[in-house]
C-alpha cells in the first residue's frame, strides 16, 4: 500500500470513529439522558442547551463522513470541543479537558488532510 492510500484509509477510519462517537453523544444529549443532564448541570449550563448541542454534534458527526462537508463538520465539532475543554478546565476537571483537546487535535488533523486532499485533487484536474 503506497503512502497516499495509507493516509486515505487512516483518514476514513478516524473520521468514521469520531463520527460514531459524536453521533452517539449527540443522540444521548437530544434524548436528555441523566448522565448528559448531570454533566451540563455540573458545568453550570442550562439543560435547555442539550438539544441544540446534541443536534450540532449529530450534524457534525454526519458531516465528517461526507468528504465535501468534512472540513465544515470538523470545524463545527472543534468549536464544540474547545468550548467543552474550556468549561471543564474552569471547573477543575483536567482529565475531561485534556480528552477534549485530544479530540480537537484529531479533528484538526482530519480537516487539514481533507482540505489538502481536495486541493491536490483540484490541481491534478
Amino acid at each position: 500500500m503506497d503512502g497516499d492510500k495509507f493516509v486515505e484509509v487512516v483518514l476514513w477510519v478516524l473520521s468514521l470513529v469520531l463520527a460514531i462517537v459524536f453521533f452517539y453523544n449527540g443522540v444521548s444529549k437530544i434524548l436528555g439522558t441523566p448522565h448528559q443532564v448531570a454533566q451540563f448541570e455540573t458545568l453550570g449550563i442550562s439543560a435547555n442547551f442539550l438539544i441544540g448541542v446534541g443536534f450540532a454534534e449529530c450534524l457534525g458527526g454526519l458531516m465528517l463522513t461526507i468528504p465535501r462537508l468534512a472540513v465544515a463538520g470538523g470545524l463545527l465539532l472543534v468549536l464544540i470541543m474547545l468550548t467543552s475543554a474550556t468549561l471543564h478546565l474552569f471547573h477543575d476537571n483536567f482529565t475531561l479537558s485534556l480528552r477534549a483537546i485530544v479530540i480537537v487535535v484529531m479533528l484538526i488533523g482530519i480537516c487539514y488532510l481533507r482540505f489538502q486532499h481536495r486541493a491536490t485533487k483540484s490541481h491534478s484536474e
